[in-house]
């Protein structure tokens, strides 16, 4: 029996758990696996992964080695060895469409739903992370001033604060995109990028992956490497910011513009840069017909509470929340 007869995305989450399985050499519960999950970019929460292990214990892949945890099988090893990584290219790609079509948030209308990234950090640092966040705010390195503060035991998506923690939710800068779909505006996010600022100026990208071809969420992986500055470019005017890229045909480019002007009257803004037609923005490469826009990303006040000293984890594009539930800081 082959993955291949089950949907295809359910196929590839499957396929992602036999990996994460084999790589940890041991039996391993549903709890870690959900957590490494959510280090390569695959959001389900523990309950979800248990009934995943439930599907491959019944399709033979894996067996339960008692309270330890799951070992592959030698089934599981086979189903294994012929997954390919091209299973995996474009899910992140896949995942971002999929929030896009479903959020609904337009300034013109009565729709709310932003989409999400979420931190979570010890109860103890809140106030030092208040102090952090309006800093980056103020600078203008992320999309909105709006955040929503969940308590221990409180959900959102697939995440559940933990005991002594919080959860710091933030806007997505994917929401734009969103936004541009339902006005119309055909949209496609192609780039994830570190740029560098100089004297306050955002200047030129020096770091790219693009979101079609990578199989991990380009933003997680900016974020483990610490590529970027933000503090230092908050704080000197010069550092290292994380942005992303998405292109729309020429013929949208007014009616994106005044969306993008009304979005601001909204508290969502973030806007870098928008190329001319067909011509790089700041060194990224925007397909001929097209003009590129640039924002800023969500994430970047993630990076700066971690810059600062502060421990948090985060997931981006985690889930939607009411914008109108959210506060500005």
């Amino acid at each position: 029996m082959k993955l291949l007869t089950k949907a295809h995305t359910s196929q590839r989450r499957l396929i992602e758990i036999l990996r994460v399985i084999n790589d940890a050499d041991k039996p391993i519960g549903a709890r870690a696996i959900s957590d490494e999950l959510s280090n390569r970019g695959y959001e389900i929460g523990e309950r979800a992964a248990r009934y995943n292990l439930k599907l491959l214990d019944e399709l033979g892949f894996t067996k339960k080695r008692g309270y330890r945890g799951r070992v592959l099988t030698h089934l599981g090893h086979r189903e294994l060895s012929d997954a390919l990584v091209g299973d995996r290219i474009g899910f992140v790609n896949t995942r971002i469409e999929e929030y896009i079509c479903r959020t609904d948030f337009d300034p013109g209308s009565t729709g709310n739903r932003v989409i999400v990234n979420t931190s979570l950090l010890d109860k103890r640092d809140y106030e030092g992370t208040l102090e952090q966040l309006k800093k980056i705010h103020d600078a203008g390195y992320t999309i909105s001033r709006r955040i929503q503060v969940l308590d221990e035991g409180q959900e959102i998506g697939s995440i559940k604060v933990p005991s002594g923690s919080l959860a710091m939710v933030t806007v997505c800068s994917i929401t734009i995109d969103g936004m541009l779909l339902k006005r119309g505006i055909p949209v496609n996010t192609t780039f994830a990028g570190v740029i560098e600022v100089e004297e306050g100026r955002t200047t030129a990208f020096t770091d790219l992956i693009a979101y079609a071809g990578t199989s991990l969420d380009p933003m997680r992986i900016f974020m483990a490497r610490k590529t970027a500055r933000v503090n230092a470019a908050v704080k000197t005017g010069n550092g290292m910011v994380l942005a992303n890229m998405r292109d729309i045909p020429l013929a949208a480019v007014d009616l994106a513009r005044a969306a993008l002007e009304g979005a601001k009257s909204a508290g969502i803004d973030g806007l870098i840069k928008v190329s001319e037609p067909g011509e790089p923005n700041m060194g990224c490469p925007v397909a001929p017909g097209k003009v590129g826009i640039a924002l800023c990303a969500g994430v970047n006040a993630a990076v700066a509470l971690e810059e600062a000293g502060i421990p948090v984890k985060t997931s981006p594009i985690s889930a939607l929340a009411d914008y109108s539930k959210m506060r500005e800081i």
